[in-house]
């Protein structure tokens, strides 16, 4: 059972399989006559309503032997559900659970801890979370710091295989994903940011301080207006992709600069706060219009393509504060 869900000392209730209530900076009141619980000062800003649901891991066996992990890893209890999924906390949560182990035949290394981010249309991608975990053998449990709400997976590896081996293998599904085009005038430097459409999509991630997007806007890059053209296939997790970057008269790539870029696809991080890929650029007319064309081909047939431009001066008025994401 899921016996603790955790800042330093505190406990929650559950039932047999689920717990479920609300959570403030101050007090977990879970349901049927509230259990208290003590989250870090401003973990919080505002009530949030909450839920925590063991499944049981025969869900997640199809997928297991879909990717010919079969013989490689077996569950160690059952998968955790947190809802709201993808809720972000201002400060880390304590996770803590059970993992069913033999003491005499199981060594802390053996167990692999996932860390799953699931889209609206219900497929996960994986995050090998495991180095961020205190397993104890002894007490047969697992604690790990969330930042996040998601879906947890404790695997045990009942044969030698990598970790990277095996969440690249479950992650084996295809997604779509945005580009953002920035500019730090000051310094003459473009920022691309790659985020999967889901999670550009949802406010909540990118208006979130960990997000590229407002790390970017607060040291001093603004959003450039840019219009997608057509896309040809989704992109996969570890896919290599070329990133051509092609610029009008105004400005030209930085002496060190290739205009081929090498960037592979990392889920975890595309599902979270987003990639970013900075290109050094030089002022080379007196009249500024950055102009340019962005193209990306994937190893697996990806293709597309993205224009933008905007006047000298970066008259748009703080679009960075301004733009509304659709």
């Amino acid at each position: 059972m899921l016996h603790a869900f955790n800042v330093k000392e505190s406990q929650l209730c559950t039932t047999t399989n689920a717990a479920s209530g609300i959570i403030t900076s101050e007090r977990w009141y879970g349901e049927g006559g509230g259990c208290p619980t003590r989250m870090p000062p401003g973990a919080v800003d505002n009530p949030v309503s909450i839920k925590i649901t063991l499944e049981d891991p025969v869900k997640y066996y199809g997928l297991i032997v879909q990717r010919g992990l079969e013989n490689d890893v077996m569950f160690g209890g059952p998968i955790i559900n947190l809802q709201p999924n993808g809720h972000l906390f201002k400060k880390p949560v304590t996770l803590t659970t059970e993992i069913k182990i033999d003491e005499g035949n199981l060594k802390s290394e053996d167990v692999l801890v996932l860390h799953g981010t699931e889209a609206r249309d219900g497929k996960i991608s994986w995050q090998d979370i495991t180095q961020n975990a205190i397993i104890n053998v002894a007490k047969k449990e697992v604690s790990i710091e969330i930042e996040r709400f998601s879906v947890i997976a404790n695997l045990l590896t009942v044969a030698w295989i990598r970790a990277k081996e095996v969440v690249s293998r479950l992650n084996l599904l295809p997604f779509n994903y945005t580009m953002s085009v920035m500019f730090k005038e000051d310094s003459s430097e473009l920022a691309l940011v790659f985020m999967s459409q889901d999670i550009f999509h949802e406010p909540y991630y990118v208006e979130h301080d960990a997000s590229a997007l407002v790390q970017l806007g607060k040291d001093g890059f603004r959003l450039v207006p840019s219009i997608d053209g057509p896309t040809d296939k989704r992109i996969y997790n570890s896919e290599d992709l070329q990133v051509s970057v092609h610029l009008g008269e105004d400005y030209e790539l930085s002496d060190n600069q290739q205009s081929s870029l090498d960037v592979i696809v990392e889920s975890h991080v595309w599902w979270n706060t987003g990639r970013v890929v900075k290109v050094p650029v030089n002022v080379i007319n007196d009249v500024t219009i950055l102009c340019g064309r962005i193209s990306v081909q994937g190893q697996y047939g990806h293709n597309s393509e993205s224009s933008f431009c905007v006047q000298g001066g970066f008259a748009w008025k703080e679009m960075m504060m301004n733009f509304k994401l659709c």
